[in-house]
């Protein structure tokens, strides 16, 4: 049972899409309001999204969002669906690649789509 906040959609009931917000690293700013930052759950996929801007933050160690509770972790480390060196970590975070050729804090608006496949 996953108890997150739930944003408020059509059909919140349906396959609800849980805030993330919370989540992010102190300095990262979700952007777009509540649709910003969130992930959905189905019976056999993660998704998550995220739209943020991480400028106001010194980020080392690549982690925009961290601390997801175990029923957000996929079975496998995801690439961004941009393949922008983003990956949703089987340990709850995202994380950008060490050796990418861009650094968060230099963004204004980072944008990534995680689509992976639940723990059995």
């Amino acid at each position: 049972m996953i108890t997150l906040p739930i944003l408020n959609t059509r059909f919140p009931a349906a396959n609800p899409l849980y805030d993330l917000r919370g989540y992010l690293r102190p300095g990262i700013v979700g952007l777009g309001g509540s649709t910003g930052c969130w992930a959905q759950v189905t019976e056999n996929l993660i998704i998550v999204s995220l739209r943020v801007n991480p400028s106001g933050t010194q980020i080392i160690d690549g982690n925009i969002l961290y601390g997801l509770p175990e029923d957000l972790w996929p079975s496998v480390n995801t690439p961004d669906t941009a393949q922008q060196q983003l990956f949703l970590m089987a340990d709850g975070r995202v994380w950008l690649r060490s050796s990418a050729d861009w650094k968060l804090q230099d963004r204004t608006e980072v944008n990534a789509i995680f689509i992976a496949p639940r723990r059995a």
